[in-house]
């Protein structure tokens, strides 16, 4: 609070920005509305400033009856749930569209393949992500049958289409493509049991049982189909000749047969969106009719666009919230304005 008193900075918590007007150099006019207080209390601030930095998310909660960026540029992933919360619905990318910002690359909207269908509300359009290391770390996937379909360690957009393609859907968890996940407890052990614990115990999203057996029952198949799954993994397990399985995988964390075993359900959500405002090597964001940057209007994380292309590795959002953020920030703490930038109007900004 102190270093916000001394650089006369002003700090809103749980608001929306509802519009957003560049009024004329160095001032914005901002609607915000506060909906935890007064039953949605709108109000306008005018900011004096030098410029102004988007920060504010992408659109993988984007499910609004008008106007939803989802069902616009993607909507063939509008109907998977999200692991994102109910603020990323675009609202940054939408006011910058509306004043001429330039965008790019909105039909790249990444589908994770492990989202948790959480056993208390299966239906929830909102997921929590089971993460790439639970993976790297020995889970594998089995569908419906008992059968694995894929390289565990595989492109997110690889596993996904594979879940689509061999896993059936499940009426339970809204008519979804579901999959089980299942570690042993050498592959807790490996990924920490610590941290395992938050996701089996506090979340409830995995169930232990002490058989292959039980296992098998609580899928709903036969023991000696998961169990003939299990030792033909086991087999490239224990390899030493470092040979690829039929799927592709080279790589076996654990060989799964130290009970007790943990069985989780999980189905592909939206994660990320790849598109959004398009900007230059300095943040600045594009003007889509002049096809120059504004000037004072920068941005920076999920709320841009192309930096990523058609998908996204695990970890590289890093880039556009960090390396961008600093660029940003950095941009418009020194921008300039000359004699003739007074003469501007809201249009050439």
């Amino acid at each position: 609070m102190l270093q916000m008193l001394l650089f006369s900075c002003v700090l809103w918590l749980d608001v929306h920005v509802e519009r957003w007007l560049i009024m004329e150099l160095n001032k914005t006019e901002l609607t915000v509305n506060e909906p935890t207080c007064c039953a949605g209390r709108f109000f306008v601030n005018e900011i004096s400033g030098k410029a102004v930095v988007l920060a504010t998310g992408g659109f993988s909660c984007d499910h609004s009856k008008e106007g939803s960026l989802l069902q616009e540029f993607a909507p063939e992933k509008a109907n998977f749930p999200t692991t994102n919360g109910p603020w990323a619905t675009g609202r940054g990318v939408k006011m910058a569209r509306a004043m001429g910002a330039a965008l790019v690359g909105m039909q790249n909207v990444q589908i994770h393949p492990t989202a948790f269908v959480d056993p208390k509300d299966p239906v929830a359009t909102t997921k929590f992500l089971a993460a790439e290391a639970l993976r790297g770390k020995g889970a594998i996937l089995l569908n419906d049958k008992g059968e694995r379909f894929v390289n565990e360690l595989g492109r997110r957009d690889h596993v996904t289409d594979k879940i689509l393609k061999f896993c059936a859907k499940n009426e339970e968890a809204g008519g979804a493509h579901t999959a089980f996940m299942i570690m042993d407890d050498q592959a807790v052990d490996d990924f920490g049991r610590a941290s395992f614990g938050f996701y089996a115990k506090i979340k409830g999203f995995f169930k232990q049982l002490d058989t292959l057996e039980e296992v098998a029952n609580y899928m709903g198949i036969e023991s000696s189909k998961l169990k003939a799954t299990l030792d033909e993994y086991n087999k490239h397990a224990h390899s030493t000749l470092s040979k690829e399985d039929k799927f592709g995988k080279k790589i076996f964390p654990v060989a799964l047969e130290h009970p007790p075993y943990y069985v989780a359900i999980i189905t592909p959500a939206v994660h990320y969106t790849m598109g959004g405002i398009k900007i230059d090597k300095d943040a600045a964001v594009y003007n889509e009719f002049s096809g120059k940057p504004f000037k004072g209007l920068l941005a920076a994380g999920e709320v841009t666009g192309g930096v990523h292309g058609r998908n996204r590795l695990a970890g590289n959002s890093l880039l556009e919230c960090v390396v961008y953020g600093r660029i940003a920030g950095h941009n418009a703490a020194n921008i300039r304005y000359s004699a003739s930038d007074a003469t501007l109007t809201r249009a050439d900004l």
